[in-house]
């Protein structure tokens, strides 16, 4: 009777502790999301009061880094300093004090801007977000005719996704095309372009929303993995 009554408390301590793991990976946070396009140089406050946002429960782990929630203390007078689209999350470092009027996006200083096109699959389903922190990985045919998959960037910085319309030339019906934008070194940036170009990407999301040091810790990003290896 006594061992069958430390099996049982064992098995019911066990039973919580997976249940309250369970719910903590699959728990969802409030954040704000852009209800309609959002001009440049529009603060906060504005669009508070213009009702120009709604508030979302989305899985906490897929959210960018600074993702405004209602308990945000972000000063209301900063300003957007790029157009902020329909359905985009609203992340800290897209208000500034200072907004350039030139300037569509907020490009990190010493970055560049680069645009891909990627499918749902390419980029996570929905789950990547403008603000979010992408491994890049490349995958393409080499000169032996094998498929290659290697960690093109350990890190990039996802600036925007937007859309465009392929225009079919045999009748068939358009496809969506989303185009994401990320922020990158210039080293970085002329790989990204090269791959584009050359092979297929795909986009990766780790815990926490740091590739960086999951990449760095487990993979090499010299070493390549090929097809029927």
């Amino acid at each position: 009777m006594l061992l069958s009554l430390l099996v049982g408390i064992g098995t019911y301590s066990y039973l919580l502790t997976y249940q309250s793991r369970v719910e903590s990976e699959n728990s969802l946070s409030s954040v704000y999301v852009a209800k309609q396009e959002i001009p440049q140089g529009t603060s906060l406050a504005e669009i508070k009061d213009q009702t120009l946002l709604e508030i979302r429960r989305l899985p906490l782990k897929a959210l960018p880094i600074d993702a405004l929630t209602p308990n945000s203390n972000l000063d209301v007078n900063l300003k957007t300093r790029g157009p902020l689209s329909s359905g985009q999350i609203l992340v800290a470092n897209y208000f500034s004090a200072d907004t350039n009027p030139e300037v569509g996006l907020a490009i990190p200083k010493g970055m560049l801007a680069i645009a891909i096109s990627l499918d749902d699959v390419a980029r996570v389903g929905n789950f990547v977000a403008p603000g979010a922190r992408v491994a890049v990985f490349s995958t393409a045919t080499d000169r032996s005719g094998g498929v290659q998959t290697k960690v093109l960037l350990n890190e990039a910085l996802v600036l925007s996704i937007g859309s465009e319309t392929l225009q079919m030339t045999n009748g068939a019906l358009p496809t969506a095309s989303p185009i994401v934008t990320v922020a990158l070194s210039p080293s970085d940036a002329q790989k990204l372009v090269l791959a584009s170009k050359t092979s297929e990407l795909t986009f990766a999301l780790a815990y926490e929303n740091n590739p960086y040091a999951l990449i760095g810790k487990n993979l090499d990003a010299s070493k390549q993995i090929e097809s029927g290896n």
